[in-house]
Order: C-alpha cells, then sequence, then structure tokens
C-alpha cells in the first residue's frame, strides 16, 4: 500500500502542471447568476479623469479611473443615481444587470453606475506596482475618488438634483458606510452587505465562524470527521511514512519542507482556505453537501484523505498538484495583479489575517498559519519595514478614524450572513444606530443580499433583500 502511495505521489510530481493557492482574504465578487441570459446592451462603459493625490494641490498627476452606467431605468431630471461601489476587483457589467441593487433601481426609475476602485481592473494610476507607486492606495484616496465623481456626476443638470444612493459589498461596504459618515452631504443613503469594518490583524475569528458554519449546516458527525482529518495531517508529520502519505492524500508535487514554519504555514493555508472558501461562497445547502460526502468515501476513505479529496474536488484540481512552497504564495503577489494591491492594503490598512484559532475549533492544530507567518509576506514583498509594529500601527489608524465597532452614521443598511466568516468584523447583532438597522440572517453567507433571488434562498434572506429595497424607497421619496 505504501509502495502504491508513494509512486502515486512520484507519478503527480512528473506529470501533473503545479498550482498555488491563495487566501480568502481578497473577494472577486461575481455577478449574479441571471445576468447569463440577460442582454448587456444597455450597459456602457466610459471614464473620468481623476487626481493621483486629492490632499496635496502641489500633485498635478492624474488617472483615469473607468466606470460602467445603464440608464435604462433612469426617469429623466432629478431621479435618483444608484452607485454600485466597486472593491479590490475588476468590474463587470453584469451587476448593472442583475442583482438587489438593479431592482432598486428599477423600482425606482434610478440610474445605476458601478465605479472601479484605484488599482484595480483597468482603473490603475501606475502601470508597475512597486512599494513607491502603490503609496497612493489606500481608503482616504479611494473614498476622495468617489466624491470628486459625485460631484462630477451632479455638475450634469439631469443630475443636479438627484439624491445618490451608495451600495457596496465586503470591503466596498466598509467604503459606503465610511463614505456617509466622511462625506454625508453627497449621499441620501448606503447599504452596505457584509462589511468588516473592524480592522484586525490576529484575526482568529474567521475561522471560528468557519468551524461553526460546517457544525451548524452539517451538525457533530462533519466536524468530527473534519478534526480527525486535521489532527491524523499533523500526526502523519512525525514519521517519514505518515510524511508519504500525506503527500499522496492531499495530491503535492513533492514533499513540503516540514522544518521550515513558512512551508507549513502554506500548507496549513491549503486546509484552511479551503474549508473558508466554501464557507464564504455558501449558499443553503452547499455545506451539508459536503458534509454528506464526508460521510460517505466520496473525497476518499481514511479522514485525512478525505480532507484531501476535499481540497482538490472544491477547487478543481483535476490532474494538476498542490506546489507547497513557500516561495510560491510570495511569487503569486509579486505581479501588476489585483491580488497584490489589495495584500498591500491588507499589510498599511486592515491586517484581516486568518489565523490559527486557540478555541477548540477544528483548526486550532494549524499553528502555523500566523501573524508572523502573514506579516513575512508583507516584509518579503513590499518591504522590510512592514513589520508587526508597523501593520499594528496601521490598523490601528483605521479604527481610529473610523470608529471600529461604533461607527457614528446615519441612513446606513447594514446586512450580514450568519454563516459569513467576515461576520466577526462586523455589527451583526445589533442597528448602528436609530436611522442605520441591521439585518443578520440565519444561513446566509458573504454578500448573499447583491444577488437576485435565487431557488436555494430561505424566506429571511428574501426579506432582508426586500426590507432593503423598502427604505431606500423611503429614504428617495423624503422630500
Amino acid at each position: 500500500m505504501i509502495i502504491l502511495l508513494v509512486l502515486g505521489s512520484f507519478f503527480c510530481l512528473i506529470c501533473a502542471e503545479p498550482r498555488g493557492v491563495e487566501p480568502p482574504i481578497r473577494v472577486d465578487l461575481q455577478p449574479p447568476e441571471e445576468t447569463q441570459t440577460r442582454s448587456a446592451r444597455n450597459v456602457q462603459q466610459n471614464w473620468v479623469t481623476m487626481p493621483v493625490d486629492h490632499f496635496d494641490p502641489q500633485n498635478t498627476e492624474t488617472f483615469q479611473m473607468r466606470f460602467m452606467y445603464n440608464e435604462e431605468f433612469f426617469g429623466g431630471n432629478g431621479y435618483p443615481i444608484f452607485i454600485l461601489v466597486g472593491g479590490e476587483w475588476t468590474i463587470v457589467e453584469g451587476w448593472l444587470r442583475a442583482g438587489n441593487m438593479f431592482e432598486m433601481a428599477r423600482e425606482n426609475r434610478g440610474y445605476q453606475i458601478y465605479t472601479e476602485h484605484r488599482y484595480y481592473g483597468q482603473t490603475l494610476p501606475y502601470r508597475d506596482f512597486t512599494t513607491e507607486n502603490l503609496q497612493y492606495l489606500n481608503v482616504d484616496q479611494a473614498l476622495a475618488d468617489l466624491a470628486y465623481f459625485i460631484n462630477e456626476m451632479k455638475k450634469q443638470p439631469r443630475f443636479a438634483d438627484s439624491k445618490v444612493i451608495l451600495y457596496g459589498g465586503s470591503y466596498a461596504a466598509n467604503m459606503v458606510l465610511w463614505f456617509k459618515q466622511r462625506y454625508p452631504h453627497l449621499v441620501e443613503g448606503t447599504v452596505a452587505s457584509s462589511g468588516p469594518i473592524l480592522a484586525k490583524v490576529d484575526f482568529t475569528g474567521y475561522l471560528e465562524v468557519v468551524h461553526e458554519a460546517f457544525l451548524l449546516e452539517g451538525g457533530e458527525q462533519c466536524i468530527a470527521t473534519i478534526k480527525q482529518g486535521i489532527e491524523d495531517t499533523i500526526l502523519a508529520m512525525q514519521t517519514e511514512e505518515g510524511k508519504r502519505e500525506l503527500e499522496a492524500a492531499y495530491r503535492l508535487c513533492n514533499p513540503i519542507d516540514y522544518n521550515d514554519r513558512f512551508d507549513l504555514g502554506y500548507f496549513s493555508g491549503l486546509i484552511s482556505w479551503s474549508f473558508s472558501t466554501s464557507v464564504q461562497q455558501a449558499r443553503p445547502g452547499t455545506l451539508l453537501t459536503i458534509c454528506n460526502d464526508f460521510a460517505s468515501e466520496t473525497y476518499g476513505v481514511t479522514p485525512m484523505q478525505k480532507i484531501g479529496g476535499y481540497i482538490a474536488t472544491t477547487r478543481s484540481l483535476g490532474n494538476s498538484c498542490w506546489h507547497m512552497e513557500y516561495q510560491g504564495i510570495l511569487n503569486a503577489y509579486s505581479g501588476n495583479t489585483n491580488s497584490r494591491a489589495w495584500y498591500y492594503q491588507t499589510c498599511t490598512e486592515y491586517g484581516y489575517y486568518q489565523t490559527a484559532p486557540t478555541s477548540g475549533t477544528v483548526f486550532d492544530p494549524l499553528v502555523w498559519l500566523s501573524v508572523e507567518f502573514y506579516v513575512d509576506i508583507c516584509k518579503r514583498v513590499f518591504d522590510e519595514r512592514f513589520d508587526e509594529a508597523f501593520v499594528y500601527d496601521a490598523i490601528d489608524r483605521v479604527n481610529l478614524i473610523f470608529g471600529g465597532l461604533e461607527p457614528k452614521v446615519n441612513n446606513t443598511i447594514n446586512i450580514h450572513g450568519y454563516i459569513d466568516p467576515w461576520r466577526a468584523l462586523g455589527v451583526y447583532d445589533r442597528d448602528l444606530t436609530e436611522t442605520s438597522p441591521t439585518y443578520t440572517v440565519t444561513r446566509a453567507s458573504h454578500c448573499f443580499d447583491m444577488q437576485g433571488w435565487l431557488r436555494t434562498d430561505t424566506i429571511r434572506m428574501t426579506n432582508a433583500q426586500q426590507a432593503a429595497r423598502r427604505l431606500v424607497a423611503r429614504w428617495l421619496s423624503n422630500t
């Protein structure tokens, strides 16, 4: 049996295409499913000239900020503007053809816009993402971009008296909430979906929610299988025979350096980030399906094989194999990509590092998934000065400026899914203020409300979407 496992691992090494993995720190919002059957003819694209630095009048550099728009429902002069705020991703036109903001625009005869965040997609102040060039990538500049953009739109006579509604998900949810704090005169109200508004470096709560989600959806048996699989994985690292079994079970291209804490951190990430991704993208029933497959031999026979098989299946590994050298993740953040830009923001503003808990979760044994692991990436791909002290100071600044979990903001709808791991950094158990209600929905995950209606949606999910639309309509009807 051991000979077969070793041969299988060797076959993987010489024949398969190596693949790496990134942490689910960066969200890439995919457009609503129904956009696949709806025409895109109503969505247009344009650009606006934007200052590189809004706060230094001596810096006259500019760049082109991309935005998309759809005016099919626009009622004419004075009717509202709905702006979907882009985050750490490339904007796509599908979000202006379906989804909850689309329905708001339809119901209120609104003009739809989708703005692209600086340094993401095609909105590039600089083509080369050197650390020096990334200095203008921060939320202060991004919020100023939105303010500048809205002001430019308002110069058009047809929009001079239009009320503005912002909608944002994930990091962009932070942005719309913070925009309402900083520029309240420019927007009537905002909808913040799944906003992790508390910057945090050692974010153990993320994996605690992942554990809770599998427990709630799949029950004790599912948790027991995951727990045993991870414990067996750690135990296998103690012997040469166990290491070979581990490498075969997880479809690794080559052996891990078991003496390198960062290689082990990367491998720990392969495990935890896979479970995290399943939860972050969950719809009602999807986690139960995974747990049912754990209960069978769909993914493998032993608990460790089941974990490895689950990762290969849910990540569509196919005939490839996992390349788990730490240098691989450093390479992933070394190009001029959305991933590099967002990791820079985690180092300089948010942290959000999904570390191993010590609270009795199935992920507790993955001790190499530490603050040291994540911050070392900051130092190696950006600047040695981006050490732990720097990162902690950076997130303290963000929380001080925007208020952390105690934001003072009006007319903001705050929406969370209870099994969304990012919920742990948001306000989900109370209203923000008297005029800013919170809707937290069981069995729902990240940015669930932004989609259109899906057959898997629960009544509570639909009710939250409708409640948001009713409140927005009420804001717009007040004169």
